[in-house]
């Protein structure tokens, strides 16, 4: 068989690149055979058939190098279909579970011949996909060349060398997995914390509890406690599903015979998990032939964020709650009604209350019910806009970081901690937000090259005291010029930033399900932004006072004086 020219390429259709591969073909054409069908006994409803063709005994080296990335489809045998692809030597060894390289359907995926039997696959990758299902968006496309080897066996190419993992198109990848929420608990135990994957659709349930079993992300390790033990029968545990979608899952052993208080809590871990997944319409625990009903009470809740707008008025901190009303907003914080503040916080309990003062140089704390004097509880630093959490903190920084956030006590500066951050020395704190579980935090920082939001966790010792940051993990947005990120949802975030195309200040919600979208262009000298899931709506503010308020189609100018919107 005579070999391809040197730098000869093969470019495959993008989006038929989806799911299979044509007999003997150089380019996938759209009509290529995909077998579809539901998968019967054990598996997810829903989750499709999508079948991976072996190579035909014709193929070209470049056409077994393409056939292999479409054969990634067919996870079955152990990916028997994508090893056939593989010489005798190189197939035990592949990992196809070790990474998921997602790819543009838009672009046209290339092979390209680099000579001395060796190819380069060029793709656009948008995402990466770990082995624990952990999903990393990328800025936007990213061109990636991988290298891999070929060799002929019996005059028939196969690949010698290849890369763990499986590559899969955008389309691929939505048809074949779907998302979930690992539930785990914060170190007080009292609230869930989303530990997000994405998971095979054909493995469902159990695909889920076996990742809770095995334990939450890394950037959550130390942060979260798993009351759900480390026991083979939980991820093997009976589950069936109803004709209705509903699946019934047994409690196993390892969990029916737990202290009872202990017990509650993993089960609220496996119900809150199940839930999660978008192809169950209801989940029932079942123990000894009976339905276990978990009281509100008795479990840790998830947590959204606030509903009610504030923002800053002339003075004191005004609620935007009735933006139409004849008379002024209303005051808020009885301590602050007679200061003129910026960047007001109030937690969600509506007690613990913070904001700067007009030039940032001073951190402000004191109670929203009047309870307590205004407390200076910092001085003498430029500092980043405050934020709150249930466990008694108001966390903010001075912009230049020292490695390190201060998170002050609402009962008193003899509480007031250190939080250590080393990945932080030498940026800039632009801003930072906590999540409702009072666990998940991002952080805004730049240097020379450029901002950077980061997601990390805080970690807690027994009284509930942050003490350090987790190592982070980045969250990707298409903006430059970033200003600020606030939590939405539970798993999403608004960016304040600009567009680079357009150069006009947008805000984009970064979802982890559902990607980003831009809400529309924002008006110019905008400076704050907040939004809620809950109250489904978003405030915007400027630097000269002008509050606007959005529903996801456009922004509206309010009638009312303020600036530094957020909720609670």
């Amino acid at each position: 068989m005579n070999r391809p020219a040197r730098r000869d390429l093969l470019r495959v259709a993008g989006a038929a690149a989806v799911l299979g591969v044509g007999a003997a073909c150089a380019r996938i054409p759209t009509d290529s055979p995909i077998a579809r069908r539901e998968l019967t006994g054990q598996s997810q409803p829903g989750a499709p058939y999508v079948r991976a063709l072996p190579p035909p005994s014709d193929a070209t080296a470049q056409e077994v190098v393409s056939g292999f990335v479409q054969a990634g489809v067919g996870p079955e045998d152990d990916y028997a279909v994508a090893r056939s692809y593989l010489t005798p030597e190189a197939s035990p060894d592949w990992d196809p579970s070790s990474l998921i390289t997602i790819y543009s359907g838009s672009e046209e995926l290339k092979v390209e011949d680099l000579g001395d039997d060796r190819f380069a696959m060029v793709l656009q990758v948008v995402a990466l996909v770990d082995g624990r299902g952990v999903r990393s968006l990328l800025a936007g496309p990213v061109t990636r060349e991988i290298e891999v080897a070929v060799e002929q066996i019996d005059d028939q190419w196969r690949l010698s060398e290849v890369p763990d993992g499986i590559f899969l198109s955008e389309a691929a990848f939505e048809t074949l997995y779907g998302p979930a929420r690992l539930y785990f608990l914060d170190s007080r135990q009292r609230h869930l914390v989303p530990d997000h994957r994405w998971f095979p659709l054909r493995r469902g349930a159990e695909a889920v509890l076996e990742a809770l079993v095995g334990g939450p992300a890394t950037f959550l390790e130390g942060a979260v406690t798993n009351q759900v033990p480390p026991a083979s029968d939980i991820a093997d545990a009976a589950t069936t599903t109803g004709v209705d979608g509903t699946a019934k899952f047994a409690v196993p052993p390892a969990i029916a015979n737990l202290p009872h208080e202990q017990r509650i809590l993993a089960l609220s871990q496996l119900e809150a998990s199940l839930r999660s997944l978008r192809t169950l319409s209801g989940v029932r625990l079942v123990q000894d032939g009976q339905d276990v009903v978990l009281e509100e009470q008795d479990r840790p809740e998830r947590t959204l964020p606030g509903h009610r707008p504030i923002a800053a008025g002339p003075t004191g901190v005004i609620s935007l709650s009735e933006p139409g009303a004849a008379g002024p907003p209303e005051q808020l914080v009885p301590g602050f009604t007679d200061l003129e503040v910026s960047a007001p916080v109030i937690a969600q309990d509506g007690v613990l209350a913070a904001a700067l003062d007009p030039e940032e140089s001073s951190v402000l704390i004191t109670a929203a019910d009047g309870s307590r004097d205004v407390r200076e509880a910092a001085t003498g630093g430029a500092f980043v806009a405050p934020r709150v959490d249930d466990a008694g903190f108001v966390w903010t920084s001075i912009r230049s970081s020292p490695g390190a956030l201060l998170a002050l006590s609402g009962q008193g500066s003899d509480l007031d901690a250190k939080v250590d951050a080393p990945w932080l020395v030498g940026r800039e704190i632009l801003a930072l937000d906590i999540a409702a579980d009072a666990t998940r935090m991002i952080v805004l920082s730049s240097d020379a090259g450029g901002a950077r939001v980061d997601l990390c966790a805080v970690v807690r010792d027994g009284e509930g005291v942050p003490t350090s940051l987790t190592e982070p993990v980045p969250v990707r947005t298409f903006l430059t010029d970033v200003t600020q990120a606030v939590w939405y949802d539970e798993i999403a975030l608004i960016v304040l930033g600009t567009e680079p195309s357009t150069d006009e200040r947008r805000a984009q919600i970064v979802d982890y399900v559902n990607g980003r979208e831009s809400l529309p262009a924002l008006v110019s000298g905008t400076d704050r932004i907040a939004g809620s899931v809950v109250a489904e709506a978003v405030w915007a503010g400027t630097a000269d006072g002008e509050l606007l308020r959005s529903d996801g189609e456009s922004w509206t100018p309010v009638d009312v004086e303020g600036r530094d919107p957020s909720f609670y």
